[in-house]
């Protein structure tokens, strides 16, 4: 079977209402190409979900027969299982989640032993009670902090906490300046002489950022974190102006690497002198770089490519055919020894996959809409476009998915996955970071800047330019 004739039959294949040599072929199939294993578990997902969600107490007397119930799933699934792409449509769910809804659940139970029953609802109320007992903790505001810029949607204004000091940007003259806050009581450290656009990243020690100079381009400077004075600045060494900036990325040995637009600069933290310099012209905008071991990663549209960080030389590059141009710079993320991408396919759709760089092997691939945001935290992956998706890292697999308007990424502590849900009020949300659940939400917030938190406060910079500190208790 090809890939169109497998994608036909999954829904059936996840039904177990294949024959015996349909479904072996399937299988056959879904051993070696991982786009459809990925729609094959999707769909599983789907009709898990559907079936844990009916409750035994609604079904009625017209599920007594198993025979019965396969005939009215056969007939919804066979008339869905001809729409090539029905696997990815919520629209499935019109004529089929009716059916599946009421007739898997009801074949489920009339199949099942009580035993087994009691232990499914047994585990539906551990874990509720699990919720429950996690419930929302109460929140009380320690301090406000205003005069902070807002560009929602950019990363360029974020803040940055280390230690009991967050840095962030302070309007002063219509002009924006880098700002020391004491975490503690809000109260205002210092603030720079030298003028900022923000992108703030920061050590022990020092404080880097990008300022913009005379000439229409932006400068990656360092500033002391004590005293907010200028430690070193090194100018972007390009004609043209740096159009899309991101921030810098520390790397050990006291190295901090900075892409700018296509070229790479690798420099010594303590003074800013550069170790080593690398253009890559062709192939757009590169992405922010991220370091696994001795090797430096960044992405364009036309691949992956793997640096010796010591050197700058080029080890090897994985080339991405279907990554299109555009004004969107790719994206990397790694976690546990794992490279996680997002590249533009157009269209407002992003091809994402997974790389184990150790083998250098691709371990998944997937289409998603187009990812504004792209977090590996340990074991899960969340991505963000206007729904959050939760992917399991290993195999791409869709944990959950949560609708949320908005643009702040997700951030983890505490078991928890956070973000801010725009729509209406706005909101706080914590939810399980494996299954969705919601634990807590706090009305009355919008924000497109990370939730911190650190111990049992919280710290989020709002749409109206206000960094808010929260203390949680219980």
């Amino acid at each position: 079977m090809d890939c169109t004739q497998v994608n036909r039959k999954i829904e059936l294949s996840v039904l177990g209402c294949l024959p015996e040599s349909e479904q072996a072929a399937v299988g056959e199939h879904l051993a070696s190409c991982q786009a459809c294993r990925v729609a094959h578990d999707d769909y599983r997902f789907l009709v898990a979900q559907i079936k844990g969600s009916a409750r035994p107490d609604l079904l009625g007397a017209g599920f007594s027969l198993a025979s019965e119930v396969r005939s009215a799933v056969k007939v919804e699934i066979f008339r869905a299982s001809y729409r090539a792409t029905a696997w990815r449509m919520i629209p499935v769910a019109g004529s089929v989640a009716a059916c599946l809804l009421l007739a898997f659940a009801g074949w489920q139970i009339w199949v099942s032993s009580g035993s087994r029953l009691e232990s499914m609802l047994a585990k539906d109320r551990r874990r509720q009670s699990a919720v429950e007992a996690s419930a929302a903790p109460s929140v009380l505001q320690a301090w406000q902090h205003k005069s902070a810029p807002s560009a929602p949607g950019s990363m360029a204004d974020a803040v940055a906490v280390r230690g009991d000091s967050m840095y962030l940007l302070q309007t002063r003259d219509r002009q924006n300046y880098v700002a020391a806050i004491d975490t503690r009581t809000g109260e205002r450290r210092w603030l720079s002489d030298v003028r900022s656009c923000g992108y703030l990243l920061t050590d022990d020690s020092r404080v880097y950022c990008l300022a913009p100079d005379e000439a229409g381009k932006f400068d990656l400077v360092a500033l002391d974190a004590t005293d907010g004075r200028l430690l070193w600045k090194r100018q972007q060494e390009r004609a043209d102006k740096l159009q899309t900036p991101c921030r810098a990325s520390l790397l050990p040995g006291d190295r901090i690497c900075w892409t700018a637009d296509r070229t790479i600069h690798m420099l010594r933290r303590a003074d800013g002198n550069p170790i080593w310099t690398r253009s890559i012209p062709d192939g757009g905008m590169l992405s922010a770089a991220v370091a696994v071991g001795d090797d430096l990663y960044v992405a364009n549209a036309f691949g992956l490519y793997c640096l010796d960080a010591a050197t700058g030389d080029e080890s090897w590059r994985l080339a991405c055919g279907d990554v299109t141009y555009g004004r969107t710079r790719p994206m990397l993320a790694v976690a546990d020894g794992e490279i996680y991408a997002s590249m533009s396919l157009g269209l407002h759709t992003s091809r994402l996959f997974c790389m184990n760089v150790a083998q250098r092997k691709i371990l998944w691939s997937r289409v998603a809409d187009g990812a504004a945001r792209l977090d590996a935290i340990g074991d899960v992956l969340y991505v963000r476009d206007q729904n959050i998706q939760a992917l399991e890292a290993a195999t791409g697999r869709l944990l959950w998915m949560c609708p949320a308007e908005g643009c702040n990424p997700v951030t983890y502590a505490d078991d928890l996955a956070y973000f801010v849900d725009s729509s209406d009020q706005g909101r706080l949300v914590a939810l399980d970071r494996y299954t969705g659940a919601r634990v807590w939400e706090l009305a009355g917030i919008k924000s497109c800047d990370a939730f911190i938190r650190v111990n049992g406060t919280g710290f989020l910079k709002t749409l109206d330019g206000v960094v808010r500190a929260f203390v949680f208790q219980g």
